[in-house]
């Protein structure tokens, strides 16, 4: 049980707070502080070996190493860089991701951001499950919150670099849950399984290197960036 509560304090922090979902309340409570840090004092060669360190897996289901997944993606490569949050969540009976997504918006943008400027990326897509209609609601409302205060779009905190954030609704097709199905979603396709190699670091999304990790997953990199790996 003490692991559980630990796992909650980890990635869903804010839940129980009256208008969890505002960027007013999750500021309140020490929001943004991590991507304000990672920008001024942590590199991002070195945010990824924080994220190494830090042990995190994905909580997608496979559990392959958060930190490797992001040391694939190639950066001498003249094409931009993409983070794709799976929060397509097909599986029956789970909702751990809609509450996050509901409850808590602010900390998994703030965790795709900080994604971003690991991988010296600019934009990033948040793929929800088509029935999670209050989660898209939540993920759009916190992204236009996050835009008007500067956390999103050109120049984030004065920093000179740029981070676009799409959230786009899914088709309702479970395919669309494994991440290459997924791109051809995006990009205005029928989801449908690609063939690997190329895997998706070097050509995912339109053809470019690519990451794709859960809600969960994403929703811990604050953490870890204000408390450290250890």
């Amino acid at each position: 049980m003490s692991d559980y509560k630990g796992k909650l304090l980890i990635t869903m922090p804010n839940v129980h707070r009256e208008n969890s979902h505002t960027l007013g309340v999750y500021r309140e409570h020490g929001g943004y502080t991590a991507l304000a840090k990672a920008i001024k004092e942590i590199k991002p060669d070195d945010l990824i070996q924080m994220v190494k360190d830090s042990g995190l897996r994905g909580r997608g289901g496979a559990g392959f190493p958060t930190g490797m997944k992001w040391g694939f993606v190639p950066k001498d490569i003249p094409k931009p860089r993409y983070i794709v949050c799976n929060a397509d969540e097909g599986e029956p009976g789970t909702f751990k991701d809609r509450v996050i997504m509901e409850f808590d918006p602010h900390l998994l943008i703030e965790g795709m951001v900080l994604s971003a400027w690991a991988l010296e990326s600019n934009r990033v897509f948040c793929y929800v499950r088509g029935e999670y209609g209050l989660s898209i609601k939540r993920m759009e409302q916190a992204v236009k919150e996050a835009y008007k205060e500067g956390l999103l779009g050109k120049n984030i905190l004065g920093s000179g670099w740029d981070c676009d954030f799409d959230v786009y609704t899914g088709s309702g097709a479970y395919i669309c849950g494994e991440e290459t199905a997924l791109f051809d979603s995006l990009e205005g396709r029928r989801g449908h399984p690609r063939l690997k190699p190329p895997f998706p670091a070097v050509s995912g999304l339109y053809g470019c290197p690519t990451v794709v990790n859960n809600v969960e997953t994403l929703a811990s990199i604050p953490m870890i960036v204000n408390k450290g790996a250890e």
